[in-house]
């Protein structure tokens, strides 16, 4: 063991001594961020903290393991752009507004906005903004939609005129061309500090280094953020299925769609049926869902079609059976009352349904009410099943799935 690896570790000895304990997890951080995560010098390093006279327990965390993240690959370039070249950029389109997790543009005031112009004017700096560079000729915007959408409306559109300045009042009510030159000048010459995502930084990184660079308050929901890094075929299916009228029938048009709540319980169910369970029991939800969009993004046409109408037969089929009680908690004592949606009922009544033949299922639709019966009385025992529909645990995921395929047997063979 080199001599800066035992200094390095020493000092993590330190940290672990004064809160009685070191994770096997931060300690593979280290050695990731170090360029030296192998086997044989994870062994090593570990022999070495459980050897020292500190006696530090080396705690093994799954849960937590799972989210080591080896920093060094990430590859972000800090960079800077006149606006007049950012402005040029927008002209031709070579900067992706239409972000797909960005769903609302131009979401600022007039005062916001002309200020933010102000900003420029009076040579004040405005905030970093952040692009996803994968694609050279259009980048896509991560951060800083507001203040580009300003830009080219003032700039580019002309679609209003200054309003509500703080320190030169006398310029509000005028548009860019109507400005002295020197401050024409000052907002074309002023420059915009971004950091560029470079194509080599893996989904995973960018994933996470995409949900702590949002503005406070206006913060990207997790499928949102899928959607703006797995475009294509994957972006593209779960949005035709969540706005498909047999999943919005079935629904009861009761999931929001605002932050794409409805796409994210379609990826469960498509994470479930394809990517499978033992793939979830390694892997945080978020993860699971992450790869399933890399899953689908490398398929073929034939593949997604062959998805959409699996999900569209599952989908009726189940609506045939519990109508606007699909998905939804019923209660022996009050049957009429209609429950929440459940995301969990959803992923698992599709995909259970999605593995039978279509024999099967039309016999399902025909001795519908004793399924109803069977699942009424699962949930009125209050056994381990009403608890792990509410359960994000890979046990719950397991057994939930096994509970309702077994309600579904049950019905087919006659057999109690």
């Amino acid at each position: 063991m080199n001599s800066k690896l035992k200094k390095d570790l020493d000092a993590l000895i330190k940290i672990g001594e004064a809160r009685g304990s070191l994770r096997t997890y931060t300690v593979e951080q280290l050695l990731n961020d170090l360029g030296l995560n192998t086997d044989e010098t994870f062994g090593e390093a570990v022999d070495y903290i459980e050897n020292s006279k500190k006696m530090i327990l080396i705690v093994d965390d799954e849960e937590e393991k799972r989210n080591v993240l080896d920093s060094s690959k990430i590859a972000i370039l800090p960079k800077t752009l006149s606006v007049e070249a950012i402005v040029k950029r927008l002209k031709n389109n070579e900067i992706n507004l239409d972000t797909e997790f960005q769903r609302k543009k131009s979401l600022w005031s007039p005062t916001v906005k002309s200020q933010l112009i102000e900003s420029l004017m009076i040579q004040l700096p405005i905030p970093p903004m952040y692009f996803d560079g994968r694609d050279t000729n259009a980048w896509l915007v991560i951060d800083g939609l507001q203040r580009l959408c300003t830009l080219k409306e003032f700039i580019i559109e002309k679609r209003w005129k200054l309003k509500g300045l703080e320190y030169l009042p006398d310029y509000n009510n005028c548009s860019i061309e109507e400005l002295p030159r020197v401050y024409q000048r000052r907002i074309e010459e002023a420059q915009i500090s971004f950091y560029l995502i470079l194509p080599d930084t893996p989904a995973e990184v960018k994933y996470s280094l995409f949900k702590r660079i949002n503005t406070p308050g206006l913060r990207l929901e997790p499928q949102e953020i899928r959607h703006a890094l797995y475009r294509g075929k994957a972006a593209e299916l779960v949005r035709d299925l969540a706005e498909n009228k047999l999943f919005i029938r079935a629904t009861g048009e009761s999931v929001p769609t605002e932050r794409m709540q409805d796409r994210e319980m379609v990826l469960r169910y498509l994470a479930l049926h394809y990517m499978g369970i033992e793939c979830y029991r390694e892997e945080t939800m978020d993860n699971y869902l992450n790869k399933t969009m890399e899953f689908l993004n490398r398929q073929d046409d034939r593949f997604i079609e062959e998805c959409k109408e699996l999900f569209f037969e599952s989908i009726d089929c189940i609506y045939k059976i519990f109508g606007k009680k699909s998905f939804r908690r019923i209660s022996k004592i009050k049957p009429n009352d209609l429950k929440p949606i459940n995301t969990a009922l959803f992923e698992s009544w599709i995909n259970a349904f999605a593995d039978l033949t279509e024999n099967q299922r039309n016999q399902l639709i025909e001795q519908g009410d004793k399924l109803i019966q069977l699942y009424v009385e699962e949930l009125d025992k209050r056994s381990s099943f009403y608890n792990d529909i509410g359960s994000g645990k890979y046990r719950s995921f397991v057994r939930r799935n096994e509970t309702i395929k077994k309600l579904i047997q049950e019905v087919l063979t006659g057999d109690k």
